[in-house]
């Protein structure tokens, strides 16, 4: 995965485009998408493109926060989209995201789950776009717990200061064949476990590096 060079600058749309990334067979331009989280005081940085990333003037760097807290999925309208064949799926994604990305972190020897302090980040991912199958594909559901949509999925990811709940970076992918809702590869929940720990593993990656470890 190729790293961003600009870590210092914009160290926290950095993580999140470097976590967004893995997850996204094919990124796309984010297109008629509003940000669910509040972006005023939030500067849109272009060098993201086709992300949209809006990061906080003088936000604290990733290197200023040694505490994490993980918050589970969050499916945006997912009353659109669950239903009694797939919520179960659906809850076990988003717990699992979360479960991950909190392990990898505290193997390395950060703090996960700490008290909302200063040097607290607060981390929410908001997924929309997923859907259930069509009737044409319930196959998919013999064959993949968790299988969802091979549409096009839109992912927001909110970086927040703990302590004042003060959101400081916003960042936005739009992704088509997205690797852990597409049936095709990825057709197991083995297939979701793998991308999700991938995923972890790239955002405790650029912690390490905004540490220096």
């Amino acid at each position: 995965m190729k790293l961003l060079s600009n870590l210092t600058r914009i160290p926290l749309a950095f993580g999140l485009v470097t976590l967004l990334a893995a997850c996204s067979a094919k990124p796309v331009q984010v297109q008629d998408y509003q940000a669910v989280a509040d972006t005023d005081g939030l500067e849109l940085d272009h060098s993201h493109a086709p992300s949209v990333v809006y990061v906080r003037p003088g936000a604290a760097s990733l290197s200023e926060y040694d505490n994490f807290i993980i918050e589970p999925v969050i499916v945006v309208d997912g009353e659109r989209y669950v239903n009694k064949d797939n919520a179960e799926s659906i809850a076990k994604m988003q717990q699992y995201l979360a479960k991950s990305v909190s392990e990898e972190l505290s193997q390395a020897g950060y703090q996960v789950g700490g008290e909302k302090t200063d040097n607290a980040l607060r981390i929410t991912f908001k997924i929309s776009g997923i859907s259930a199958p069509s009737a044409a594909a319930n196959v998919t559901t013999v064959l993949a717990p968790f299988a969802l949509s091979v549409g096009e999925v839109t992912i927001e990811t909110v970086f927040r200061n703990a302590a004042s709940e003060r959101i400081d970076a916003v960042a936005i992918m739009q992704s088509r064949g997205s690797r852990f809702l597409n049936a095709t590869p990825w057709s197991t929940w083995a297939d979701v476990e793998q991308t999700f720990d991938g995923w972890a593993k790239s955002f405790r990656q650029s912690l390490d590096k905004a540490h220096k470890v």
